[in-house]
């Protein structure tokens, strides 16, 4: 998916990047960097946490990136 589409079902769900930065106590720059699949930052917990809050798979949100 490409970034708005992730950042879309995030707020579908009721969350915001800030919300998930609070909850995992990262910065809100650590939640961006994921949703947009940078490769310097690849924080599998907050990508599971991004799968689940959506309700999708780490392969459909980012096809590849967490093998």
């Amino acid at each position: 998916m490409n970034p708005y589409d992730i950042q879309a079902a995030i707020k579908k769900a009721g969350h915001s990047q800030a919300s998930i930065a609070r909850k995992l106590r990262v910065s809100r720059t650590a939640v961006t960097y994921v949703v947009r699949g940078d490769s310097n930052s690849k924080s599998k917990r907050i990508a599971k946490t991004i799968a689940a809050i959506t309700g999708k798979s780490l392969n459909e949100l980012w096809p590849g990136l967490y093998v």
